[in-house]
């Protein structure tokens, strides 16, 4: 393929006289499974990544609300109601940050929780 070509001679972009050019980049994708999403979930407040989950209980808590959304349905689940609890974490979000933990600060993240797929992307771009 074009980008493990690229990769091997070491190049990731290669500009041609017309102007066109031919751009290696890496490329990152993730999701969480539903079966998988408590455990996700708790991996990520597990390590200090809590604050990107998103909570809904009949209202819905954003980014950074995490702890206030777990507190409130405790608090709520002790006055005897039936509170009902999703969570979930923007695709664009997680996106991010599989490529921030990954690229940026070279840690690894469990591929099996949140589905990642990490490739070479390539971008050709024509001269008009």
């Amino acid at each position: 393929t074009i980008p493990n070509l690229m990769q091997q001679a070491g190049i990731s972009m290669l500009k041609l006289a017309d102007g066109s050019s031919v751009e290696v980049k890496p490329f990152y994708s993730a999701r969480i499974p539903a079966s998988k999403s408590e455990e996700a979930f708790n991996w990520l407040r597990e390590n200090g990544h809590g604050d990107m989950i998103k909570n809904q209980v009949s209202l819905e808590f954003g980014m950074r609300q995490d702890n206030e959304a777990k507190a409130l349905i405790e608090e709520l689940k002790q006055k005897g109601l039936a509170v009902q609890q999703k969570t979930s974490v923007h695709p664009s979000t997680l996106r991010g940050f599989v490529r921030e933990q990954i690229q940026d600060l070279g840690k690894d993240v469990p591929a099996e929780l949140f589905g990642t797929y990490v490739a070479n992307k390539t971008k050709i771009i024509t001269k008009e």
